[in-house]
């Protein structure tokens, strides 16, 4: 039903519905290269419920390059360390075995950034603060309602915090509205995968684990109960739940996990007394698995949870989501600034189904490893396999590539992330993926790619959109030559997207001006041949 705006429509290049990590992370990431988005989430502050608390390197990459890193990671330093998990008799009692989260190891071969260790709901804090600096219109309380798609635009009806009605007409929208994605639902996209892996039912806790943790650098844990329980807690140590899963064939999860029921498993996982703990709250839900059958439709792109959920084996869920963020939102901002074809945007929807797909595989596989199920033909990747080195497929792709590998194998391929390289003193800090700044596109040469420098300033002699960097032949005190690292020699150039990806590599720059014209074109989309 079409009702008309009680306000006139309010005019934006983009709307994001959504105002979690992801919808937080698109606005961050349009706003801090001049694109002003409007954002409108239901709800009118950050959920207190337990969700991720690991952010991969390549992740905390998207967030220096627009200057929240940082305060990301004062938060974790205030934090006591917790970057291991256990499997237990109980929380206070014995472990049975513990490792070292793989987000933890040492990343710094391979990224200027470490992972970082802190809830989603402190991440959000942070990328909604720097958003609103940037000047991203961010509206908490305001629902959408009504949405309506144009040849060249979108209408869409939101309620405000006080049920006032209004429009805002936008270029694009972006849905990150969660894993029930209202949007998608209308659109009609599916799903393609595990609906349901297992079901759970959640116990949340109030407790001062503090005593029962006793400084240990565990993050999470495991028991080996009848129930095999899953523990997580907040990083106050003062609140958190217990996962157990259930049959529903043989159990009615509303009478089989009564009050009572409830305090003695949180008593028994935990290890604590019932004194010692409040039961705040239970709910059932379902781990699932699965990709949706299509990103987008017309002006409407999806993206984190509305278009693939992943069971929280590996951490991969909300990082797989910013990364969608950070894909998308550089393509849109090439194009908003006049620099790119709108059809460059058709890329986006190949290239992060695909990681898309391969991260859900991989959590799969990890969720049937965990419980001794039967083993799968595909190989089981590593976390820095799937969560850095995963690899775009591009328009003359080389042979033989893998979807993923581990990030320190790639050397500039085309599809993958710009190698990391320190350049100049340790002290500094700079990386090689520094010089990729402001929303443009990077000219990376070799030290004697002077031809490849002249070229770029002859396609673009302000800088508008291409900048350009030569590397030096050798780089801090490691032995390897940064133009190796990178595949490309002392004469050849990589091409370097706003997202840090590489999609052209030369290794000798004979007709350099036309080969880099003939990149360049490609990369912004500008080679599509027109729709019929």
């Amino acid at each position: 039903m079409n009702v008309e705006p009680q306000i006139p429509a309010k005019r934006s290049t983009v709307l994001i519905v959504g105002g979690s990590i992801v919808g937080a992370s698109a606005a961050l990431f349009l706003a801090a290269r001049g694109i002003t988005p409007v954002l409108v989430e239901k709800h009118r502050a950050v959920s207190t419920r337990l969700r991720a608390k690991l952010f991969y390197p390549r992740t905390m990459e998207a967030y220096r390059s627009v200057g929240a890193d940082q305060d990301v990671y004062a938060v974790q330093h205030g934090l006591l360390p917790a970057d291991h998990a256990a499997v237990v008799t109980s929380l206070a009692g014995p472990e049975l075995r513990r490792w070292r989260l793989p987000a933890a190891a040492d990343f710094s071969d391979v990224s200027p950034c470490p992972s970082a260790f802190v809830k989603q709901a402190d991440l959000e804090e942070v990328v909604r603060a720097h958003a609103r600096a940037a000047g991203a219109d961010l509206r908490f309380g305001h629902r959408l309602v009504e949405l309506r798609q144009h040849e060249d635009h979108v209408v869409a009806r939101v309620l405000d915090a006080d049920g006032d009605a209004y429009t805002v007409q936008a270029d694009y929208l972006l849905a990150a509205d969660g894993n029930g994605s209202a949007i998608r639902e209308a659109l009609g996209i599916g799903r393609s995968g595990s609906e349901v892996v297992s079901h759970i039912m959640e116990i949340g806790f109030a407790a001062d684990l503090r005593q029962a943790l006793d400084g240990r650098r565990l993050a999470l844990a495991w028991t080996d109960l009848p129930e095999r329980a899953f523990i997580s807690w907040g990083t106050a140590h003062d609140h958190g739940a217990v996962s157990v899963t259930y049959d529903p064939a043989a159990t009615d999860p509303a009478t089989a996990f009564d009050a009572e029921r409830c305090r003695e498993i949180v008593s028994r996982v935990l290890g604590l007394p019932a004194s010692r703990f409040t039961v705040t709250g239970s709910r059932p839900w379902h781990m699932g698995g699965w990709v949706a059958d299509s990103y987008r439709a017309g002006r409407v792109f999806l993206l984190g949870d509305a278009v693939h959920v992943t069971p929280p084996t590996g951490g991969f869920g909300a990082n797989t989501g910013i990364q969608d963020a950070w894909n998308l939102t550089a393509k849109l901002v090439s194009v908003l600034r006049g620099d790119a074809d709108p059809r460059l945007l058709d890329d986006y929807e190949p290239e992060r189904r695909a990681v898309g797909g391969l991260t859900v595989d991989q959590a799969l596989l990890r969720v049937r490893d965990r419980a001794g199920g039967p083993s799968e033909d595909r190989p089981l990747l590593s976390e820095a396999a799937v969560a850095i080195g995963y690899r775009y497929r591009m328009t003359g792709d080389e042979p033989g590539l893998p979807e993923a590998d581990e990030p320190g194998r790639w050397r500039g391929e085309p599809g993958t992330r710009l190698p990391h390289l320190p350049l100049g003193g340790a002290e500094d800090g700079v990386s090689t993926l520094d010089l990729v700044r402001d929303g443009r596109y990077l000219l990376l040469a070799g030290s004697e790619g002077h031809p490849w420098a002249r070229a770029a300033r002859a396609l673009d002699p302000r800088g508008a959109f291409l900048d350009v960097a030569l590397l030096p032949r050798q780089a801090g005190s490691g032995t390897a030559r940064p133009a190796d690292v990178c595949g490309i020699g002392d004469r050849g150039a990589l091409l370097v997207r706003p997202d840090h990806v590489v999609v052209w590599r030369a290794t000798r720059a004979a007709n350099a001006t036309a080969a880099l014209a003939d990149a360049t074109r490609r990369a912004l989309g500008r080679d599509r041949v027109p729709a019929a």
